[in-house]
């Protein structure tokens, strides 16, 4: 038989009121980083003999081809030019 008592309905649970509203922020899409982070200077190591000589060994290793070649190719990449 069923019962004649009403069920108790369960108080829906409420979420506090905030005080202070949660502000909204973009989502990036992309690894690269703001152009605020990027502005800050960073040390630029010295480019020596030994430097451009490891880096002319490693272009060699990779792609082979003339020493003069090469270094000059390292000169430029680490120097900026």
């Amino acid at each position: 038989m069923a019962s004649s008592k009403p069920s108790k309905s369960v108080p829906a649970k409420t979420l506090p009121a905030r005080s202070v509203p949660i502000a909204a922020t973009a989502v990036r899409n992309s690894a690269i980083p703001p152009k605020a982070a990027m502005a800050v200077p960073t040390a630029k190591k010295a480019v020596t003999r030994e430097v451009i000589a490891i880096r002319a060994y490693e272009i060699w290793r990779s792609t082979g081809g003339n020493a003069e070649a090469n270094w000059v190719q390292a000169e430029r990449e680490l120097k900026g030019l």
